[in-house]
């Protein structure tokens, strides 16, 4: 299973299409085509998160980065002129989150998605060269996606959750000591910590399989996961896919629950 959603730089398919997508939260707008531009995989082209990645915010119970539209995903993606005739291999740096993000949103649209090992920094320490600069244009396709291709959660179905529901944030948001993003600390009742920075090396490698489970303990199916706003519980669900498990996500996560004053909140 690990090699459907995971590839090193020696297996990556040669047809691929390379994305890079490096964004953090917090950073400033622009940052990570500016990383890109000064350095990146040669051949790859850039991601935007916000652009492509992330829909309208408009309604804020739908979490501080929604997911995109089918028709907002194509016309992002068919601009690059990607086709989805091709494999994707998405790449970010070790912290980032972002490919993660666009392993889960682009396979949940239906394409055939994997995330690089190690990211750019495997490539750099591999001692392969970078490319600087913009790329020349792609040629535009007319790109046509539907979404549901992996599983989510309403927040009525997450308020009643039969088995396991994975927090995935830091300890201390989860148990509302701290909150420094959203308007109100805590977690949706029922749910188990289970912090992403456990789930990837320094460097930014998924740990081998007897590591992931003992990361992840016991779990009682079915699985959800979220996290602030729907990105690094993208992590977590990769993990899971890399062992064979199948899991949702609440992708308003916790910056769409807390939006709703109807919501109980736990501490």
């Amino acid at each position: 299973m690990r090699d459907e959603v995971i590839v090193s730089l020696d297996a990556t398919p040669a047809d691929a299409v390379l994305l890079d997508v490096r964004w953090t939260l917090a950073g400033a707008p622009g940052d990570g085509k500016a990383a890109f531009l000064a350095g990146h995989i040669p051949g790859a082209r850039f991601l935007d998160f916000a652009g492509v990645l992330t829909g309208p915010t408009d309604d804020p119970t739908l979490g501080r980065h929604p997911l995109p539209s089918a028709d907002q995903l194509a016309a992002g993606l068919g601009a690059l002129g990607i086709d989805g005739e091709r494999p994707i291999v998405v790449y970010d740096a070790p912290g980032s989150f972002a490919a993660g993000r666009a392993w889960w949103v682009l396979t949940w649209a239906g394409l055939d998605v994997r995330v690089l090992d190690g990211g750019i920094t495997a490539w750099v320490a591999s001692g392969r060269p970078l490319e600087v600069g913009e790329p020349d244009a792609a040629a535009p396709v007319a790109l046509t996606l539907s979404v549901g291709h992996l599983p989510t959660v309403t927040a009525d179905e997450v308020a009643a959750w039969p088995g396991t529901l994975i927090d995935a944030r830091a300890s201390e948001r989860y148990s509302g000591q701290v909150e420094p993003i959203d308007p109100v600390a805590g977690h949706i009742p029922g749910a188990v910590n289970c912090p992403v920075n456990g789930f990837w090396t320094a460097d930014g490698y998924l740990p081998d399989d007897a590591t992931l489970r003992a990361r992840l303990g016991e779990l009682c199916e079915p699985v959800a996961v979220y996290c602030g706003s729907g990105v690094s519980a993208t992590q977590i669900l990769l993990a899971l896919a890399a062992l064979g498990r199948p899991a949702a996500m609440y992708a308003p996560s916790w910056s769409g629950w807390c939006a709703d004053p109807t919501r109980p909140v736990a501490r």
